[in-house]
């Protein structure tokens, strides 16, 4: 989901098929109540040199390069939305225009709030992000669920590149960290593994296998 949060760098990415080695890395620290952090980070930085290349051009195919400025007053506005989004506190936010690394981290009240997270992200980008994941927990079974559903219109856009330019995005990776207080007992992604102090999950998939909807984010965390 945090393509959405850096549009802007992700236009990057798109415009230059050989900056498509990059890292989206979404991290939840979730506490037995049901409150707690998610932070999220796109990584160019394997990709700088050109990225800086880049960013020195107004236009490639047509498709308007941001400018640093642009960059910096987008991800101001989304941290206002957030930190308006009922529940979510504690915005943050990193652009590290050196090494292209962008980060906006915040607090939630309760799993509600990072659905609503999700929501008000989804609507300022125009997008139906929020229809096709989101989250739930139940603190009796202590059941941590992330519900995903793939997007048709991804493998569309996808498939619109050219074959050399699909290739280029194999470097490209999404990550999802979940972590928490108490010990995991079972998880049901199949990409997915849970750390030797059983406190955590990770799930890494390749984008291109998410745009064509061959992995899946989904998963069922059963804690002890």
């Amino acid at each position: 989901m945090f393509k959405y949060v850096f549009n802007y760098l992700l236009i990057l990415v798109c415009c230059l098929s050989l900056t498509s080695c990059f890292d989206i890395v979404e991290e939840i620290n979730l506490k037995t109540n049901g409150s707690g952090s998610i932070q999220g980070t796109l990584n160019l930085s394997k990709s700088r040199t050109k990225a800086a290349s880049l960013m020195k051009l107004d236009k490639i195919d047509g498709f308007k390069i941001p400018s640093e400025a642009e960059i910096r007053r987008e991800m101001a506005t989304v941290v206002r939305l957030l930190q308006n989004t009922k529940g979510i506190s504690n915005v943050k936010h990193t652009l590290d225009f050196k090494n292209y690394i962008a980060s906006i981290s915040c607090d939630f009240q309760n799993v509600q709030a990072l659905n609503a997270y999700t929501a008000t992200l989804a609507k300022h980008f125009k997008s139906n992000l929020n229809t096709y994941s989101n989250y739930s927990y139940n603190a009796g079974s202590k059941s941590f669920v992330r519900t995903y559903k793939h997007n048709p219109d991804a493998t569309k856009e996808f498939n619109k590149l050219r074959a050399e330019n699909q290739k280029s995005f194999d470097q490209a990776y999404y990550t999802s960290i979940y972590r928490f207080q108490d010990h995991v007992q079972k998880q049901n992604n199949g990409s997915g593994k849970i750390s030797p102090n059983k406190q955590a999950v990770m799930v890494k998939v390749s984008i291109p296998s998410l745009a064509r909807g061959t992995t899946n984010l989904a998963n069922t965390i059963q804690l002890k």
